[in-house]
């Protein structure tokens, strides 16, 4: 779930993960991806929304297994009050695209911005393609 405000990505961090990533989780039994990007992003920063965009779906193999994470935008004029659960995400922060390319990014982060993971990461994704939504 990407969320952009003006040219500003906001990224979050994890209290199990090395990198920042942007929110989102699993998609549940019966529910849509879109639907569960909502909820994730209610349950982990507190915002919600009824209008996201689909921005692709990247495939590829995550902790041995094949793994499809689907991706959709939020575009908001101003970042409004977050509430981080403190549980999952410990940190976010709304980072300039200047600032993008420093940032040591999860590879889905990566991905989702077509561009390499920097720092010393461990393999979490062999990221094989990104595709738009049908």
């Amino acid at each position: 779930m990407a969320v952009y405000v003006g040219p500003a990505l906001l990224l979050v961090r994890s209290s199990y993960r090395v990198g920042w990533h942007l929110p989102g989780g699993g998609v549940r039994r019966g529910e849509t991806p879109e639907a569960a990007a909502r909820r994730e992003l209610a349950e982990e920063i507190g915002v919600i929304t009824s209008s996201l965009l689909p921005a692709g779906i990247i495939s590829g193999i995550r902790d041995g297994r094949r793994d499809r994470v689907y991706c959709f935008e939020l575009r908001l004029t101003e970042l409004p009050k977050l509430q981080l659960d403190n549980r999952e995400v410990i940190d976010a922060r709304l980072i300039p695209p200047t600032e993008l390319h420093s940032m040591v990014l999860t590879e889905a982060v990566a991905a989702f911005l077509g561009r390499p993971a920097i720092g010393r990461l461990p393999p979490e994704a062999n990221v094989v393609h990104k595709t738009s939504i049908p």
